[in-house]
């Protein structure tokens, strides 16, 4: 179905839709734990793929409006970007091709979004392929926040007790999205997550 006129968007509008569907994806990402802190840190009890998510989406918020982006777009990119994740779940770097991963989450976005209004599922999907492209200053902004959240909750396990060798993957991960980033607004940040793993 095509959402190509004014009048479909209005009779959208006014439909009364079954959310439910949608409502589920959303709340199955609170049971998906974050596949990295198990295997790599063997965290007993890891954050969820939501707790995540949740965190970016904050995190984007404060820096988008501090930089003047759009931030609703933003938040709506940070909230849609890990939620493939309920249907296909956390894969570790390297358990699939990237192009499969890649494949795999298309498909899912499509199931997840199937029972919002058309005008709406036009206007996330676009969002979601936006973040995937990677190309605008706000899915840059998303995909970095996305990597020193990671980050910072690799230091938060830090300070919990878990050593320090077990959390270096994570935290070199997020040096290449951050490396050429002078902005001051992310080097209180960034210094100290460089002194928390020296």
């Amino acid at each position: 179905m095509r959402c190509n006129t004014l009048a479909t968007k209005k009779m959208e509008e006014r439909k009364v839709t079954d959310l439910n569907p949608f409502s589920q994806h959303v709340i199955q990402l609170k049971s998906v734990k974050r596949a990295g802190w198990i295997s790599t840190s063997r965290i007993s009890s890891p954050e969820s793929v939501a707790d995540h998510s949740y965190s970016t989406c904050a995190i984007s918020m404060v820096i988008s409006d501090m930089l003047g982006l759009d931030t609703e777009r933003v938040m709506k990119m940070s909230i849609l970007h890990d939620l493939p994740e309920s249907i296909i779940g956390d894969y570790l770097p390297g358990q699939v091709t990237r192009k499969q991963k890649r494949l795999e989450e298309n498909k899912a976005i499509d199931v997840i979004l199937n029972s919002i209004p058309c005008f709406l599922r036009s206007d996330y999907k676009e969002i979601w392929k936006e973040y995937v492209l990677n190309k605008t200053d706000i899915a840059r902004l998303v995909h970095m926040v996305d990597k020193i959240e990671m980050a910072l909750q690799a230091r938060k396990y830090a300070d919990e007790g878990c050593p320090l060798h077990m959390l270096v993957r994570f935290f070199d991960s997020y040096k290449k999205y951050t490396k050429d980033n002078k902005h001051e607004i992310f080097s209180h940040i960034l210094n100290a997550l460089k002194s928390s793993h020296k």
